[in-house]
């Protein structure tokens, strides 16, 4: 069985090598058809030449291993076809088209329903039935495929299907999101009540001051990259800091532009401030 494996890995490898190549959607599907029905061929000739087999291992097989592989061919048939028929043009004509698709899909697996539930649930008990090729019980079901009785249960088939309807499903889900307009996020905040807080420093100076200030600073570049939306931002940190509301504070500096005279007159009672602390301070 480690041979099978071996040729279900080299399989997944060469499928995801396809993806990676940049031709049309339909090239791809047509090189994973061909993939897909080699890997077949190879799993028929090893369990062919196998000498024994286990009836576990057996069931594993026919259950899983090969389901995976031919339930991927019915896809990639399936893909084909509706790749070349899809509508070019009209994003409604392209949604029906879809909506088309998955209705035949249900409908059709409305017919394997008990069935599909069987291996949804992981139930094994009728697999030494469903998944053993020499079973005598096996002549029972009608739905046995006797097109190739040694590479065939009555069930394996069936369950090959349940593979592409999921698979196809997927793929014509997210076909449809596509075709879908995209929508914003809507992040929507959990408003909570408000804790006073009082602000870590008292502005004593007028609004007016501290605009001017704000202002200086961005025209000196001394925070952050100066413009409107770093003035902005400093405003919003300074509320914050100080604890008070600047209000229209580009109509404010409009008013300190219009000054007749003294145009930074907060500005430079600061340097005035400053010089007589450090006279002071070197006597």
């Amino acid at each position: 069985m480690k041979k099978i494996a071996t040729i279900i890995d080299n399989f997944d490898l060469a499928i995801t090598d396809v993806k990676k190549l940049n031709i049309s959607k339909l090239g791809k599907v047509e090189k994973s058809i061909k993939i897909a029905r080699d890997c077949l061929y190879e799993l028929r000739l090893e369990m062919r030449n196998m000498e024994s087999i286990s009836p576990r291992d057996e069931i594993h097989f026919f259950k899983m291993q090969k389901p995976r592989i031919h339930g991927r061919l019915f896809f990639y048939l399936e893909l084909n076809n509706f790749l070349i028929n899809y509508p070019e043009t009209g994003i409604s004509e392209q949604r029906i088209y879809i909506k088309e698709h998955i209705a035949i899909l249900k409908s059709k697996k409305a017919d394997v329903f008990e069935f599909a539930k069987y291996c949804r649930l992981n139930a094994t008990k009728y697999d030494h039935m469903y998944f053993l090729r020499e079973d005598p019980q096996l002549d029972l079901f009608m739905i046995r495929n006797l097109e190739d009785p040694e590479f065939s249960t009555s069930h394996d088939k069936l369950a090959s299907e349940i593979v592409t309807f999921n698979l196809l499903m997927k793929f014509y889900a997210s076909e449809l999101e596509l075709l879908n307009p995209k929508k914003e996020n809507v992040v929507i905040e959990v408003v909570k009540p408000l804790k006073v807080v009082k602000p870590p420093l008292e502005w004593k100076g007028s609004n007016t001051d501290l605009i001017e200030f704000i202002y200086g600073l961005d025209a000196r570049g001394a925070v952050g990259e100066s413009g409107p939306e770093n003035v902005k931002k400093m405003v919003k940190f300074s509320e914050r800091a100080f604890g008070v509301k600047l209000g229209n504070y580009q109509k404010t500096y409009c008013e300190i532009k219009a000054r007749n005279k003294d145009l930074t007159k907060f500005l430079n009672s600061l340097v005035v401030a400053l010089i007589a602390k450090i006279k002071s301070e070197q006597k």
